[in-house]
Parts: C-alpha cells; sequence; structure tokens
C-alpha cells in the first residue's frame, strides 16, 4: 500500500492491534507493520500529530482585518474612568501573539494528541520533541508502538519487541516552516486571559487526503502555546484531534536506539 501523506492520516485511519498488525478504520484492511511504517515516515520530523497542527498557524493572513504587512491587526478598546479620563485597552495582535509562541516552541516541547472518531477515542500519540529530533509512542486498542525519529533515520518498536530501522529517509522539512502560509486568521473569545486564535488552512497541508479547508483552533496561555485541536471529515463519518502542548517531559538527547 502506499505511503499517505503524513501520519496524521495514518493515527485517523489505524488502529495498531496487539499481533502487531494494522487496521484501517475506514476499509477494515489490515497489513504488517513493516508496511504500515512506510505510511509512517511523515511524523512531521518526529513531533507526528502536533508538530503538523501548530505548524499551520506559523503566520497570520488576511482571515481578519489586517494591515500592509499582512499581520493581523490589533483591536483598541476605548473605556472611561470615574473622573471622565478615558483610557484604552489594546488587545493582544493574534497573528503576532501566535509567531512568537510558535516560535518558543523551537527548542522543544511535550505533545499528548487524542484522536477520536465518531466520538470514541481512537487513539493517543504521546512524546517529546527536542531540535530536529522526536520520541513518541502510539496507543490504540490496548497496544503501543514507540517511535524515534532522528536525522539519520526513523525507528520503531511494536510492543515488547525489538527496535527496527524504517526502510524510509526520515523526515527533512519542518512543518512549523512548510505549513506556514494558512489562507485566513482570526481571533476568538476568551474569558480567561488566554489568547485562542482559528487558523484556516488547506485539508492536504494537515496530512488529510481531502479537498477543502479545515479550521485548527490554537490557544496560547502567557506566551506559551498550550493546546491545538480540529475535526475534520473522514470516511464514515468525523475525527477530531486536540493536541496539549507542554515543556519536555525527558530532556534525555534524543539518538537512534540502534
Amino acid at each position: 500500500m502506499a505511503m499517505t501523506t503524513m501520519v496524521m492520516t495514518t493515527v485517523i485511519t489505524v488502529t495498531i492491534t496487539m499481533t502487531a498488525t494494522t487496521t484501517a478504520v475506514t476499509t477494515g484492511a489490515t497489513e504488517p507493520v513493516a508496511t504500515t511504517s512506510r505510511r509512517v515516515r511523515s511524523l512531521l520530523g518526529g513531533a507526528a500529530l502536533v508538530a503538523s497542527l501548530v505548524a499551520v498557524a506559523a503566520c497570520s493572513d488576511d482571515g481578519s482585518s489586517a494591515d500592509s504587512s499582512g499581520v493581523a491587526s490589533s483591536t483598541v478598546a476605548a473605556s472611561t474612568t470615574a473622573s471622565g479620563d478615558i483610557t484604552t485597552t489594546v488587545a493582544p495582535n493574534p497573528g503576532v501573539v501566535l509567531q512568537d509562541a510558535l516560535a518558543a516552541l523551537t527548542a522543544g516541547y511535550h505533545f499528548t494528541s487524542t484522536v477520536t472518531v465518531n466520538g470514541a477515542q481512537s487513539l493517543v500519540a504521546d512524546g517529546d520533541r527536542i531540535g530536529d529530533a522526536s520520541r513518541l509512542t502510539i496507543t490504540s486498542a490496548d497496544a503501543t508502538v514507540a517511535y524515534i525519529i532522528t536525522a539519520e533515520g526513523s525507528y520503531v518498536r511494536p510492543g515488547d519487541g525489538d527496535w527496527e530501522r524504517l526502510d524510509v529517509p526520515p523526515a527533512t522539512s519542518d512543518p512549523i516552516s512548510a505549513l506556514s502560509a494558512p489562507s485566513g486568521i482570526a481571533p476568538l473569545p476568551t474569558a480567561d486571559g488566554s489568547v485562542q486564535v482559528r487558523v484556516t488552512v488547506a485539508a492536504t497541508a494537515l496530512g488529510i487526503a481531502a479537498d477543502g479547508m479545515v479550521d485548527v483552533d490554537v490557544t496560547v496561555v502567557n506566551g506559551a502555546v498550550t493546546q491545538v485541536s480540529y475535526t475534520t471529515a473522514i470516511e464514515g463519518g468525523d475525527a477530531t484531534v486536540v493536541t496539549v502542548i507542554g515543556p519536555v517531559a525527558d530532556p534525555t538527547p534524543i539518538s537512534a536506539p540502534i
């Protein structure tokens, strides 16, 4: 089977079983892990779901009012104090806030991505990205597969098995740069002090083999990206991906396991 565009397509459509085979949710077909590994090469520099989801919002566009630089303009609200003085509050520029928060991810971050299909949890991807390398586990149907992705190669270990080098070259592009041209960006209302933006991006930029656009919601708290989510139609229903982002959990340098 030919490799699909990105691991997000894989995690939406594939369930990992205890017998070290994968089952395509939308077709019911099974195939060996060795074959599936060809579809996992994109792991997006290792950050699987999260990097690609975050990446699509790496720059602003005219989805909201924009100035000549293409960055969404700030909103200025005026209020009057009891003494009659007029004060102004400048709302954060969502494009600038988002770009600054994405830049802070360059050194590394931890991610936990949960995929639900038609309301039922399908799998969880959990791991760290440090520099240009990543390690993560994908858990589904009580089975876990581990991945390590470095500049030298990509590696997989199903269950309690041994590490195996994938027979495909590792991903070489940084999705935060590759997917940095959304067609629109707009602020979302919040009441807790966070900044939330909705970025519109082509489905294909997320690795989804479909036409049309997808809205990706990104939450920034105190200058840091904390959550990225989106919902998209798949064969037979809808899939929702929610990724929680935080500091690196395991700072141990990531290197090839074999």
